[in-house]
């Protein structure tokens, strides 16, 4: 097969992709960025409405903490990022009722949580020593609701120590934040690919990659399914979900190494070490926002709904609900994360959008009927399912030790990765991490190329550290 020839191939136009990708082209690198998809942004997915003043978000959609990388792309694209973590009620049978001090009452739990030089266990072993006693048994569901919905975690596997280490943002106010692109999320994704658009190949699925002896061959199917095209590189950025990485041969989106990435005893323990979290999601178009009217209010017997923006119920399905606070639309969301999520996930799109209305009845204390009149429109993307994912984000299962940075080390200076999978940092799960993990195999990979030296005549310049 005849191959195109590049310094560097990029596998993924997710954030981490493309910002390698820009950190490339910074330093005068020679590459190509392979994406399956027919668009940029992997697990950045944006749709828009002309019946909403706000965007869909199907993926990523909150900006968590301080997270630099994004302030610094939000200033530099002129992108707006308001503040939304607003007012939080807990919602039983339709009775509402605020939720004070949400992150102080998960803290007495998390600050519970043992630290490196302990034994690792699961969450939910955990929680059942019952960490605080009866007086914080209610902190507890809340923290377990907290694992599942915001880490997508299932408590049976997930990491005790590793969610001590970063699992909560504790006393911290700056990493309590969170904050929404007033625009639609893709725009980061956007901003990242206006000066390298030329260098990413939509619909090309990457099906193997041959490494060997300071080269790497990657073999590419084009959506008709009957083509295959191939590029030849200096060194590759795999920069695709863990998800992905975890496939086996022949499952869909699956990419076969040669030879095998488990072959190296870090990357074994790595993708054996961590795992795709699930999660569920509903955006409803409803008919106006009628948790603010006033005839609502009576009903739920609370008056300040006009500023809701979280709702935390018992229900089974979809345990939180969000508005686009502070924007006024006709807008929620419906979410679950964990083990629920992925027995929703086996559930139909039309199914699924009928369990949210139902959870929307319920914990809205309004009739079945009432519900459906007052939906419009809803939009659901399956992460699971979906082949270039395979799931939501990752987290570090029990005993598992260093996994993002045993998946972020190079092989071979050949193969080098990306992706808030491979964040040493804390931020796994997070879309600034990703952009930084981006960013960093970038590094990687022009210091191998300048020690590596002769053979090209594209060098990279200094200084990109």
């Amino acid at each position: 097969m005849e191959r195109d020839a590049v310094d560097v191939v990029i596998i993924g136009a997710g954030v981490a992709g493309l910002a390698a990708g820009r950190a490339l082209h910074e330093a005068g690198v020679d590459f190509a960025i392979l994406e399956a998809r027919e668009r940029i942004g992997g697990r950045v997915f944006t749709q828009r409405d002309p019946e909403l003043a706000v965007p869909i978000e199907l993926g990523a959609e909150f900006v968590h903490g301080s997270a630099p990388e994004l302030e610094e792309i939000s200033k530099s694209a002129k992108l707006l990022v308001c503040e939304a973590d607003g007012p939080r009620l807990h919602s039983s049978h339709g009775a509402m009722r605020p939720l004070r001090d949400f992150w102080a009452q998960l803290d007495r739990v998390m600050r519970r949580l043992p630290d490196g030089r302990s034994s690792d266990r699961s969450f939910q072993d955990f929680l059942d020593a019952r960490p605080g006693g009866s007086r914080l048994a209610r902190e507890r569901r809340l923290a377990l609701h907290y694992v599942e919905g915001f880490h997508a975690a299932d408590p049976e596997r997930v990491s005790a120590r590793a969610l001590a280490e970063g699992g909560s943002p504790g006393g911290d106010e700056r990493e309590r934040r969170l904050g929404r692109f007033l625009n639609g999320y893709d725009n980061v994704p956007r901003s990242l690919a206006e000066p390298i658009g030329d260098h990413v190949r939509l619909g090309a699925i990457v099906k193997h990659v041959t490494w060997a002896r300071g080269r790497v061959a990657v073999d590419v199917a084009l959506p008709d399914g009957g083509t295959t095209t191939g590029i030849a590189a200096r060194a590759a950025i795999v920069a695709v979900p863990l998800g992905v990485l975890q496939s086996l041969p022949g499952e869909p989106g699956a990419i076969v190494f040669d030879p095998p990435l488990e072959d190296s005893r870090a990357k074994r323990d790595a993708l054996h070490g961590m795992a795709m979290g699930a999660v569920a999601r509903v955006v409803l178009r409803t008919r106006d926002r009628f948790w603010a009217s006033e005839r609502f209010k009576r009903r739920a017997r609370f008056q300040d709904l006009d500023q809701l923006a979280f709702l935390h119920t018992p229900d089974a399905h979809f345990p939180v609900w969000w508005t686009p606070f502070p924007v006024r639309a006709p807008m929620l969301v419906a979410w679950c994360g964990g083990p629920q999520a992925h027995a929703l996930s086996e559930l139909a799109p039309g199914r699924l959008i009928d369990r949210a209305l139902e959870s929307l009845a319920a914990q809205f204390g309004l009739s079945r009927r009432a519900a459906r009149a007052e939906v419009q429109g809803a939009w659901t993307h399956d992460w699971q399912r979906d082949p270039f994912s395979r799931g939501a984000y990752s987290y570090v299962t029990v005993g598992a030790k260093n996994a993002s940075a045993k998946l972020a080390r190079p092989l071979g200076a050949m193969l080098f990765f990306a992706g808030e999978a491979s964040d040493v940092e804390g931020r796994t799960g997070t879309v600034h991490g990703a952009i930084a993990t981006g960013r960093r195999a970038a590094r990687q990979v022009v210091r191998a190329l300048s020690r590596s030296g002769a053979g090209r005549s594209t060098s990279p310049r200094a200084g990109l550290d």
